[in-house]
């Protein structure tokens, strides 16, 4: 694979089974605190005044469903992607037959079935798109379904996702659309907010890096569904959203308490990279070739040194084998498309937490056993072989490079890389030139590093 070449799913790939998500709705366990069971006093003191059982909210009207949903603006903000291609739907059309799995067809997204067979009083979804090149950059669905009284939603919403962490790790697929999805449901499923996914697999049965997010919640009589299909992992996307949907039904919500210290958020991920005029400045060079991927690349293959892929650039095994990270963005510079001498790559993915990242970190420098010295194919269509080496490996970053073999002699071509995590954030730097470019990726890494909150 060049550094050029990325994965690509196209729309019409995806036309069938987006046609049974328009009611894609989200679930992720939310940053607020959950509405607590009424509490009513046993024993009182002889002169307590008795309790007196709060009122319930006044259920929102169906006709003021449409001033729960998100702008385009609100969409955009949240999930730090220009998704401005918007449709709407006034009424479910998937049913849980239409699925491999009917008893699990809801981690696809809300069926005709979940909602009561018609009981609900007013129904819309909301779905934000863009693609680039033919191929989908992200999805971003909002849903909502209001109901008699909040009794009635309560109801509905437990039956329906009581049940679906027996679902974890099974595979689904839409009944006329072969793609197969791993649904990522591990619970817990008791409350009145539920989190769940799904995990795309491409034909060799691996995951294809395309995932979808969903979280759920009932308040009031309403119940909310959002949910982010993307490169990554929109779990805290579609928790965003239900907030602030959430915020405007009655009764008011707690405050949702800050992000932690430390924390770069997914739609600030673009702050970490050092752009083109800068890089060239630190190379001396004028790096006018720029070019952007939503995805890692896929892990090389490498024959019996395939373990060795992470060492000629981290691949999307490094980064999470389940699209662990919630944004991520590659960039390549070079001098002109077709004739350069260098090439700056970088990488960025955030994570829910700190832990993610580091996690993630230690697991890409495990498994590289006989690396080191190992002669791995340059890029398809060159005669260049490199030589690895392994990495030199410190508390948060990792150090090394590979050397340029032609006909079994070492070249000036290499190739240094910079792996560090801080923070929730994971960054890769990588430099290709004739002559060690150690020094320079490290700046590159440092400048980097320097754009993350601590």
């Amino acid at each position: 694979m060049t550094h050029r070449q990325r994965r690509r799913i196209l729309v019409a790939s995806y036309a069938a089974a987006t046609a049974l998500m328009v009611a894609a709705c989200g679930s992720h366990t939310p940053s607020w605190f959950p509405m607590q069971a009424q509490k009513t006093s046993k024993t009182h003191a002889p002169d307590a005044a008795p309790a007196t059982p709060a009122s319930p909210p006044k259920p929102l009207p169906a006709n003021n469903l449409k001033s729960l949903v998100l702008s385009n603006e609100d969409v955009n903000e949240i999930v730090g992607l220009p998704l401005s291609d918007r449709s709407q739907f006034d009424s479910p059309t998937a049913s849980a037959n239409d699925y491999s799995k009917p008893d699990c067809a809801l981690t696809m997204g809300i069926t005709k079935d979940v909602l009561g067979d018609g009981e609900f009083t007013a129904y819309r979804s909301i779905r934000n798109q863009a693609s680039k090149d033919d191929s989908l950059i992200g999805m971003f669905s909002q849903n909502f379904a209001t109901f008699e009284t909040s009794d009635k939603a309560s109801e509905i919403f437990h039956k329906a996702y009581a049940t679906l962490g027996h679902c974890n790790s099974a595979t689904i697929a839409a009944k006329n659309n072969p793609a197969a999805w791993k649904i990522l449901a591990p619970g817990p499923f008791n409350g009145d907010a539920v989190t769940f996914g799904a995990l795309q697999f491409t034909d060799k049965n691996q995951p294809l890096g395309w995932r979808c997010d969903h979280q759920a919640r009932v308040k009031n009589n309403v119940i909310v569904e959002a949910s982010m299909c993307a490169w990554a992992n929109g779990a805290s996307a579609a928790a965003a959203a239900v907030d602030q949907i959430s915020a405007r039904i009655p009764p008011p919500d707690k405050p949702a308490p800050p992000a932690p210290a430390g924390f770069l958020a997914p739609n600030k991920i673009k702050s970490v990279i050092v752009d083109v005029p800068q890089a060239s400045k630190i190379l001396g060079t004028n790096l006018g070739d720029s070019s952007t991927v939503l995805y890692p690349p896929a892990p090389r293959d490498f024959g019996d040194k395939s373990n060795c892929s992470p060492l000629e650039g981290p691949d999307s095994n490094s980064f999470g084998i389940d699209v662990d990270y919630t944004a991520y963005r590659g960039y390549d510079y070079r001098e002109a498309k077709d004739n350069y001498q260098h090439i700056v790559d970088q990488q960025v993915a955030t994570y829910p937490d700190a832990r993610d990242a580091d996690r993630n970190f230690h697991n890409a420098l495990g498994g590289l056993n006989g690396c080191d010295g190992a002669l791995v194919p340059g890029e398809t269509g060159s005669n260049v072989q490199f030589q690895l080496q392994t990495p030199n490996v410190t508390d948060n970053k990792a150090q090394w490079a590979s050397i340029g073999i032609t006909n079994g002699q070492q070249g000036a071509w290499r190739c240094a890389f910079d792996f560090r995590t801080q923070s929730n954030v994971l960054l890769a730097a990588k430099v290709c030139q004739n002559g060690d470019p150690t020094d320079i990726a490290s700046q590159i890494a440092d400048q980097m590093a320097a754009s993350i909150p601590k």
